[in-house]
């Protein structure tokens, strides 16, 4: 979401399409929303702060040094529920999410999250790319955890 200044680390092109790497920095109070991934594995490696993920219906809290593999097909999300920011190196197999995160940036240009129109032009770039969104999901997380709400 807003803030995650995704950075190419790997691209998809560089290993013939098989592995994407990204790394990202996740402030204090943000949310991924919860979402699964149809066409790509994906797993997360924790370079510095802490962060909470919601793995099917597993809750792990992880810190540096920590990976949490997230396989495609099941839903999940993750926070930071610190103070400080967490760095997170995300890897997707195949690198079919490559320009996902470019997409994202541009769409949020154009659709602020809580304008008119987020929603839709969310869930188009996440068809595009085989992600489902689960909306419903984030009350109960929101109040399951003590979170604040990805504006919709």
């Amino acid at each position: 979401m807003p803030g995650l200044a995704m950075t190419h680390k790997v691209d998809g092109a560089r290993l013939g399409g098989h592995l994407l790497v990204m790394e990202g920095v996740i402030p204090p109070g943000v949310l991924v929303h919860p979402h699964t991934h149809t066409r790509e594995d994906e797993c997360s490696y924790v370079a510095e702060g802490e962060l909470v993920f919601l793995v099917g219906g597993e809750v792990v809290q992880v810190s540096a040094g920590d990976m949490v593999p997230k396989p495609r097909g099941v839903m999940h999300a993750f926070w930071n529920a610190s103070e400080r920011p967490a760095r997170v190196i995300e890897m997707h197999a195949p690198a079919t999410f490559d320009r996902y995160y470019d997409e994202l940036g541009a769409m949020f240009g154009q659709h602020p999250p809580g304008s008119d129109g987020f929603t839709a032009a969310f869930d188009e770039l996440a068809c595009r790319y085989g992600l489902i969104t689960h909306w419903d999901d984030m009350p109960d997380l929101v109040a399951r955890f003590g979170l604040g709400q990805v504006p919709r």
